[in-house]
């Protein structure tokens, strides 16, 4: 009896050693987080520069239509400094003021060449910072205006 249980146990100990549970390491895991977890660690949504910014300090820069314009009053570029707006179509020259609240502010853009297509005041939107859209007031008492959707150039 002695012999079978003697037998048992260093059965067990051996797949243990061969399965490598008793490795030298006494069961402590490695300290360092692998390179996965520290890059999903860094673009964690509250940590990202993005959701400390404003709409209006993300949408500085120059933006390009995801359009391609297809009538005369339609947007191509949109440029925005410091609050400042400008835009350019095939036939329209606009500029505007960018102003109002973190989360929705609000767009006045007066064009000249020709009619500005239901533009004049819009809401502006933003998915991360590469992603602009504008969404128009339209004319009063209608169903709101056109949807100008821009990504960032360069």
């Amino acid at each position: 009896m002695r012999k079978a249980v003697h037998m048992a146990v260093t059965s067990v100990i051996v797949a243990l050693v061969v399965s490598g549970c008793g490795d030298s390491d006494d069961g402590k895991k490695d300290s360092k987080p692998s390179g996965e977890a520290t890059q999903a660690a860094q673009k964690s949504p509250s940590e990202s520069p993005a959701a400390k910014r404003t709409i209006i300090e993300r949408s500085a820069g120059s933006w390009k239509s995801i359009v391609a314009a297809k009538s005369d009053d339609a947007l191509e570029t949109l440029t925005i400094a410091d609050g400042k707006v400008t835009a350019k179509g095939p036939k329209l020259d606009c500029t505007g003021t960018l102003k109002g609240g973190e989360n929705k502010p609000s767009l006045t853009l007066s064009c000249k060449g020709g009619s500005d297509g239901g533009r004049g005041e819009g809401t502006v939107g933003m998915k991360g910072d590469d992603a602009l859209a504008i969404n128009w007031k339209g004319a009063e008492g209608g169903f709101g205006g056109p949807v100008d959707s821009f990504r960032r150039a360069g």
